[in-house]
């Protein structure tokens, strides 16, 4: 299948005021600030955000529906350059899951008033209906520590919407930076939110798609961040960027992310048109998150030789948010496996 992807004018509008807010926002200073502190995340930015429409624009407002997926993607690569310290993705991701259920926390997500994580499980990780309560371990949830809610889904397929400082819910750091969590869950059936109209399905390919889009803006802005500096940095009288394993590599890279934006932009279109192997798609831009996304940032710090390895570089945390994200996404054996098996399900048979 060939598809052309063009911004419409209101997507394109949506991606420079989000790009003029983050470059407003924040600085390499602003973000170091952040992380010194642990748990901390950038509030201001969220609520500048939420203020200036964005999360509205990419949900909708109840009368008119938003710019959706495609609009949340190119958002999302934006966000992504900073690299921000904000639940952006998983936040709008659960905005627009509870929208197409009309429920009303859509609402509250497009204003700011509250901030989402989501959880729909994994093989080794599945929350359950044990009498009457919801229990269970939870995986790596991106951004868990970050919210005041999670959506979390149950083995059944229902959607769950909970407080996250709920007494039941216990989540600790997981992951190499700050932005993933992991835990248990213990809540009384009957404090929580069910969602109806949606399921797990609805919700897995969008929070994969807002994943990658993170991930694909932070690694690119990694390799373009290195190409400047070993153009820059001399070594025995000459650019870095004159060495042949050097520029080879870089090169690599670049492809890399390339590959990860257009197979990411592909399935945010395929979800906003509902086409039938939008939840393949998402899967496939999640592989190229935990492969070429994952390749791209270990190459960038390589690159930076010595300098990839200080921590008052800020080139280490694009490193750190993108190895996050991929750990969040899941294995790329296991990403390949869902979408060998999606294959044969629509070939029928392997020849």
């Amino acid at each position: 299948m060939t598809m052309t992807f063009r911004p419409t004018e209101d997507q394109g509008d949506l991606q420079q005021l989000v790009a003029s807010i983050i470059d407003g926002q924040t600085s390499d200073e602003s973000i170091a600030a952040i992380d010194a502190e642990a748990g901390a995340w950038d509030e201001a930015l969220h609520a500048a955000l939420a203020t200036s429409g964005v999360i509205e624009a990419v949900i909708g407002d109840g009368d008119e529906p938003g710019l959706g997926m495609a609009g949340l993607f190119l958002a999302l690569l934006e966000a992504g350059r900073a690299p921000a310290r904000i639940p952006f993705a998983p936040n709008a991701v659960a905005g627009l899951v509870l929208a197409r259920a009309g429920h009303p926390a859509a609402e509250r997500i497009a204003a700011g008033e509250i901030t989402v994580a989501i959880s729909t499980g994994d093989p080794l990780h599945t929350l359950r209906v044990d009498g009457d309560r919801l229990e269970g371990a939870l995986g790596i949830v991106y951004a868990a520590q970050h919210v005041s809610h999670l959506l979390l889904a149950d083995e059944g397929g229902a959607l769950h919407l909970v407080p996250a400082d709920h007494d039941g819910v216990e989540l600790r750091p997981a992951g190499l930076g700050v932005d993933g969590a992991t835990g248990r869950v213990s809540v009384p059936l009957a404090d929580l939110d069910v969602v109806e109209g949606v399921t797990p399905a609805d919700v897995l390919p969008r929070l994969r798609t807002a994943l990658a889009a993170f991930a694909t803006g932070a690694a690119t802005e990694a390799v373009r961040r290195t190409a400047e500096y070993v153009s820059h940095r001399v070594q025995f009288g000459q650019p870095l960027s004159t060495k042949q394993g050097v520029a080879i590599r870089a090169a690599d890279a670049h492809i890399d992310t390339e590959s990860m934006r257009l197979a990411t932009m592909r399935a945010a279109v395929a979800i906003d048109e509902e086409q039938p192997d939008a939840a393949q798609a998402a899967t496939e831009a999640a592989w190229w998150v935990t492969t070429a996304g994952v390749r791209a940032v270990h190459a960038v710090q390589h690159l930076h030789g010595g300098m990839g390895a200080d921590v008052d570089n800020h080139i280490h945390r694009y490193f750190v948010l993108v190895r996050d994200i991929a750990i969040a996404l899941g294995a790329a054996d296991a990403l390949l496996a869902e979408i060998g098996d999606a294959v044969v399900a629509e070939k029928g048979t392997v020849r």
